[in-house]
Parts: C-alpha cells; structure tokens; sequence
C-alpha cells in the first residue's frame, strides 16, 4: 500500500505524553488501547511523525509514550512511541518537540494515516460546504484563556475563508502562539453562531482563574500559593462544627475561598456549606486546627479517633519538614508513628482509614503518613514483630525528610527534572539519613527505610544502586509503599492513577520488587478504592 508519510497537518486531537524509562525504551510497541485522562492539543502529525508543543522540556533521544485518540473515521484511542529528534524553545517559552515513530506496526500507522487522509478531507469538505455562508470576523483578544472554543474556526487568505478547527479547540497560551505563527490576529465564524458567541462571553465574563497546566507562569503561581495552604479532612470538620478560622477550596489546583472565619466571626459547619470535594486551611492556622483535634478526640467514637490521628500525623510531619532538626518535632514523629502502629495492630482495617487516595494535590507530609500507614500494615500482614514494625514505621514515616534541604522549585516542579535536577533531587535520600543520624532518639535500623527506598532489586535504583539482598527488608517495604502512593496521588502535570492500574504498573515492573512483600501490598489493596 501506498503511504504519504510525509504528509503533515494541523490538528488538534487528545493526548497525553509520557517519558519512557532509560530501562523500558527496548520494549515499547505501538498499540490500540483505550485511556480516558487526554487533553486536546494542537499538533503537526503525520504517519511517520508529529510535533507540538507543551510547556514541558524533553531531550533529544528521549523516547516518548504519546497516547492520542483519533476521531476520523472512528474513535479509537492509540499508544505510539517517538523519538524526540529536536526540540526548539519558542519565543513565548514553549517548547515545539519533534518526534519520528519508532516500533510502530503497519497496522497502527495505516490508522493515522488514514486519520490525516480523513482530516484533509473534512478540511475541504467542510470549506466547499461553508463557501456561500456569511461570516464575522473575530479579534483574538476576545476570546478567553481557559475556556474551549465553542464553534468551528475559519481563517481567511486571498483565496478566501478556509476551515481550520472543530469546536472544541483550548483557548490557552499554546494555541494563541499558533495563530501567532501562522500570522493570525482574528478568526472567523459563521455569523448564525453569534448567539453561541455571545454566550460564550457571558458565561465567562468572570469566570474564576483556571490552572493550565502547560503554561509555566501558571504552575509557578500555583506552586508559591501551595505553601501557604494545608488540607484538612472533611469529616473531623464536621466534628469540630464551630470554627474560628478560615477554610478554603481547591479545584483543580485554583485556590478559592470557601468560608471565611476567624475568632471575632466563627461559623457553624456543616454539610451545606462544606460544599467542596477538597478542602484547606491557611497553615498559619494549624496550631488553632491541632487544638480543636486535641478537643474533640476525646469525646469521639473509635472511627472519629482514626481521623483524628490521621489529622494530627499530617500536622506533625508538616512541621517537622519545616524544622527537620527540632528534636521536641522529631519525637512528636516518633510519638505519632507508634499510635498508628497501636491503632493498626488493634484494628487491622483502619490501614483504610488512615490512608488516603489522594485525587487533590501532592503534598509530602501527607504522602509521608501514606507510606508509613501502608508499610506498617504490610509489616504486620508480613508477620513482623512489635519491635520491627516500630522501627519500619518510624523510617517509612521519615522516608522523605530529607526533602526539606531540597528546593521546593525541584520537589514540586512540573514534569520531568532536568538532569541536573534530578541528581540534586536524588540527594534527599542521603540528606534524609544525615538528618537522622542527629537524633538520638531515631533507631539506627530505621534509617534503611529512608536509605533504600528508591532503590530496585535489578540494581537500577539510587542513590547507590544496590541489587536483591544488598537492599534492606526495610528499603523493600517502603519502595513499594512509595512508589504505590506516587502512583496514585494527583499532581498538576498528570492525574493520579487508580488502584487498579497502580497494580498494573507494578506488573509490569514487577522484576524491581520483592514478590513477597508484592503479595503482601496486594492483600492490602485489594480494599482500597
């Protein structure tokens, strides 16, 4: 069959990219299989290749896993593999990638080429049809960052108005560099969908601030005011009912006041005005937040208690990632690691209610306490006794201190780390045990925990690279733990997975981990949802 590979057009279409593992690149194939979390984006594609732009920055050789879903004929949702040829930095700071597919089967490249084919011909299907239609130009600077198009784009040249775009298309910072470039100030569309424009101006005339999370200026926004924010569970607000502090929300990384409080003006909570799926406190207000825990435990039943303690952790590590060498802050840790040890060895499914699935954002304290929870319930479905499963929890709560000597710009950033950044980022492990070893009061045996937790059985983890026996029951435990918890926590460059395709992650790299501590972990989450 005849094949115009070198045939390229405009597009925009969902995807979503990923960055293939060094180890992983010799076994990557082109396949057809269905993936709901894709973004549109606008895109140069052809059956040999594709280029766009994104605000992330990938290398030259990088292998990239780009899985994009195509419309024409049919839908059907691909997963193709490129490597990245070049990449040019755009004026705008953003950067154009460019790609040829590698290890793609006929099969798949015939269904984008046939997907381009399709798209050059409802380009000029739908320019003959609209040829006697009326038209009103519109300026850019009309339109609104954030939103979706919603109407077909024409653009006019001397040969007269041509389609270009189905609805739908983003309206964000890539998007206009791309009418930029193609030297495009205003668009067209039909004039019998005025009213939709109209609408469309209406509606968002003051809509609220939208994360994009391809535009650095937003993430560096973001990422300062996520300091100042500390998450706080719904349920243990209910409880407390009157407060005296203010509680904010976070959709989709967008910070909003949700209600305001303080100790002249406290407000009764409850299911009506806690309308929020995320929920936050300013962190000035945690120490106000911790005795209002501190009161209500008692009188709480034992599930309330959970929450509680589940609270108070968060607080704890919070602060002490804030003042590592605090030894009042590091015993407090200690403290707390042994009421969930206590918690977890009277009750066996509280490990679901101290753990967290957390769809909301990132936060290390809190993934902190995810880890130690899920280590020391596999500890005990491993038959460790008391003393182990003390100095495992203690580690495995302690596993990422050493991120506080690291910069937040590295820790939070958006992405894939630099090379460079990457091997600063890769020192909180030792930094971790360094910070350790000046607290008398932290078991030595705990320190593997923090040591080892990026290491792999194959040799291929860091920070020294140790292989099967080399690497600690501790370290074992706590990878798994971690690497599950990375896995399903949302962030803003890519949404947290479920439990069900973390496991399928850990299949397929099943020959990093421990089969017997696998197993262990599998028994656990099997009832998380």
């Amino acid at each position: 069959m005849f094949k115009r590979e070198y045939f390229r057009i405009d597009t925009f279409i969902p995807l979503k990219v990923n960055v293939v593992p060094p180890h992983l690149k010799d076994s990557v194939a082109a396949r057809a299989e269905d993936f709901s979390d894709l973004k549109p984006c606008i895109v140069n594609i052809s059956g040999g290749g594709m280029s766009f732009k994104s605000a992330k920055e990938y290398s030259k050789g990088d292998i990239l896993e780009i899985i994009m879903a195509l419309y024409l004929p049919s839908k059907i949702t691909i997963w193709v593999y490129g490597e990245v040829l070049r990449v040019e930095k755009t004026k705008n700071k953003h950067y154009q990638t460019f790609i040829k597919f590698i290890n793609i089967s006929d099969k798949i490249r015939d269904k984008i080429v046939n997907f381009v084919f399709q798209m050059e011909r409802e380009i000029i299907k739908n320019t003959q049809i609209n040829f006697n239609t009326k038209f009103t130009d519109i300026p850019l600077n009309k339109l609104i960052d954030g939103t979706l198009f919603p109407f077909e784009i024409f653009t006019r040249d001397e040969e007269g108005v041509k389609y270009l775009f189905a609805e739908g298309l983003p309206c964000d910072s890539i998007s206009r560099e791309f009418f930029e470039e193609k030297g495009i100030s205003r668009i067209y569309i039909r004039t019998d969908e005025l009213s939709s424009l109209d609408d469309y101006v209406e509606k968002n005339r003051v809509k609220r601030k939208v994360f994009d999370r391809d535009d650095i200026v937003s993430f560096k926004e973001y990422s300062f005011n996520k300091k100042s924010y500390h998450p706080v569970d719904k349920t243990v607000l209910l409880q407390i009912k009157d407060i005296d502090f203010s509680l904010f929300t976070a959709n989709d990384f967008v910070y909003d006041p949700l209600i305001e409080a303080s100790p002249e003006k406290i407000v009764t909570v409850d299911e009506n005005n806690l309308n929020a799926k995320h929920i936050l406190i300013k962190k000035s207000d945690m120490p106000v937040y911790q005795k209002k825990l501190h009161a209500i435990f008692s009188a709480s039943d034992n599930l309330k208690k959970i929450r509680i303690l589940k609270e108070n952790a968060s607080i704890v590590i919070s602060e002490l990632l804030a003042n590592p060498e605090d030894k009042e802050k590091m015993q407090a840790a200690i403290t707390i690691a042994n009421r969930i040890i206590d918690c977890i060895l009277e009750n066996n499914d509280s490990v679901y209610i101290l753990f967290s699935l957390n769809s909301g954002d990132y936060y290390t304290h809190i993934h902190s306490v995810n880890v130690a929870v899920m280590s020391i319930g596999a500890g005990v479905a491993l038959g460790l006794n008391r003393d182990n499963i003390e100095k495992l929890g203690i580690g495995a709560l302690l596993h990422d201190i050493g991120h506080s000597v690291i910069s937040e710009d590295i820790v939070n950033k958006q992405g894939r780390l630099g090379m460079r950044e990457f091997e600063i980022f890769k020192t909180h492990v030792t930094e971790g045990v360094k910070i350790l070893r000046k607290h008398e009061a932290i078991p030595v045996e705990s320190y593997s925990a923090v040591l080892h937790h990026h290491e792999k059985l194959t040799g291929k983890g860091y920070p020294s690279g140790a292989a099967g026996n080399e690497i600690s029951l501790f370290g074992k435990i706590t990878a798994v733990a971690d690497a599950y918890d990375l896995l399903t926590t949302n962030k803003p460059y890519r949404a947290n997975m479920t439990p069900f395709q973390a496991m399928t992650v850990f299949a397929k790299e099943a020959k990093n981990y421990d089969p017997e501590i696998l197993k262990a972990f599998i028994k656990i989450l099997a009832k998380v949802k």
